[in-house]
């Protein structure tokens, strides 16, 4: 546990009646939900929160612990759930890493696969990436590791990058949405002013630069971690895709939300 025992905070926290959040990330999209501690007993503590955050505990396993009164962000394996109380046990809390719960920026994943083509500085090749998410400021993208140009993808290295968004976005960027934190979609943009590729596909062409390198060695991968610079049109069809997939995800954690509601009855 990194030399630090949350359990006397957290009990704290449950004689003061005081609440906490818990955090997921479900396809991309940060869910936080208040919860409240229920009980303490050994090394396990019993949190109650709604059927939305209950659905990403129930299929993740797994979850984060933050509040204003927990100096750190705590991690805890899910143990057990109780549907009809909508409660959940949660075990082996540790202090999480660096970073995990600061992360409350709207990113999506996509629902089939998207291929970014990136091209390095001091390289003419490009090289085809998996998009792992996207949000206003960057992408995360998968390389194979056979094919990771570990000479080029370094920290700190600028790049360009393609991306073609699915079909759709061009009509509907038109219609006005809820902001996002990131930023708004203002004006009205025309179908024509949208750079476009085959079958109405929309084409995005920024300049970026590398920010993290991970591996991940048991699916013989690399994650990367980009910082992307969307301007004017090509910004606000991101900002659109965006928007169209947080609907989409939400959408997809309410059926499974009303899944798990169906089985506690």
């Amino acid at each position: 546990m990194l030399g630090v025992n949350p359990y006397p905070l957290l009990e704290q926290i449950a004689r003061n009646q005081s609440g906490i959040k818990l955090l997921n990330i479900f396809k991309g999209l940060p869910i936080s939900y208040d919860a409240r501690i229920n009980s303490i007993g050994g090394s396990e503590i019993q949190v109650r929160s709604n059927m939305y955050q209950l659905a990403c505990l129930y299929f993740q396993r797994e979850t984060y612990l933050l509040g204003e009164e927990l100096p750190f962000i705590l991690h805890s394996q899910v143990v057990g759930l109780h549907l009809g109380r909508e409660e959940a046990t949660l075990a082996n809390l540790e202090t999480a890493q660096k970073g995990i719960g600061e992360r409350m920026q709207i990113r999506v994943e996509p629902e089939s696969p998207l291929i970014m083509i990136v091209k390095f500085e001091g390289s003419a090749s490009e090289f085809y990436a998996l998009l792992a998410d996207i949000s206003a400021e960057g992408a995360g993208i998968y390389f194979e590791d056979y094919m990771f140009p570990s000479r080029l993808c370094q920290a700190g290295r600028t790049l360009s990058a393609t991306l073609s968004l699915p079909d759709g976005i061009s009509q509907k960027i038109r219609k006005p949405t809820r902001p996002l934190r990131e930023g708004r979609v203002t004006g009205s943009l025309s179908q024509s002013e949208l750079p476009k590729g085959q079958d109405g596909r929309v084409v995005i062409t920024t300049q970026g630069k590398v920010v993290s390198v991970h591996p991940d060695f048991p699916l013989s991968r690399y994650r990367v971690g980009l910082r992307l610079f969307f301007k004017d049109l090509a910004r606000a069809a991101v900002l659109q895709y965006i928007a169209q997939r947080q609907t989409e995800i939400i959408r997809d954690l309410g059926v499974l939300s009303d899944g798990l509601h169906n089985l506690k009855k």
